[in-house]
């Protein structure tokens, strides 16, 4: 059963690829970051979480919700959705071996999946960036201020909706 998507309680993902993430320990560091970060948005009512479905920082966020799906506690029961909004059906084609194989582990953990296009076109990034934007109210990112990208448009885009926007880059 599909449920609607109320926008005070979602929480939405944007962030670089892999090649852009640290690696090591900092990796880890930025992980636990994350999860911490996802745990005090449960604490404050949200319970759905938009990922774009693309690899590095997206599929990372996915993974640490479905942790987070899988804790159950009898005295303070919860009730966490994660949806994956993917631009075109084809989106994970062309990712390594290892992101693949994340990315098809990830999308059955996923309560809804919805995807916008068909095909690859010129905008379906932008796409799904603004119905990320248009259904949450907060963000979480990993944005190192670069410019001209795809975590930069749909941060602009959150900053021009007023969301609560937390970067942990910084």
């Amino acid at each position: 059963m599909k449920r609607k998507l109320i926008r005070e309680k979602t929480v939405c993902f944007t962030g670089h690829r892999s090649e852009k993430l640290p690696k090591g320990e900092a990796l880890e560091h930025l992980r636990i970051r994350l999860s911490e970060e996802i745990e005090k948005a449960i604490k404050d009512g949200y319970n759905t979480f938009i990922f774009g479905g693309a690899y590095g920082w997206d599929l990372m966020a996915a993974v640490e919700v479905v942790k987070k799906k899988t804790v159950i506690d009898f005295d303070n029961p919860r009730y966490i959705r994660l949806i994956a909004v993917i631009p075109y059906e084809e989106q994970a084609v062309r990712y390594s071996i290892a992101d693949h194989e994340l990315y098809y582990e990830i999308m059955p953990k996923c309560d809804e999946v919805i995807t916008l296009n068909t095909h690859y076109n010129i905008r379906c990034y932008a796409q799904r960036n603004q119905y990320m934007v248009e259904h949450s109210s907060r963000i979480i990112c990993y944005w190192n201020r670069q410019a001209r990208s795809g975590t930069a448009q749909t941060v602009r885009m959150a900053d021009k909706e007023s969301l609560e926007i937390i970067n942990l880059y910084e």
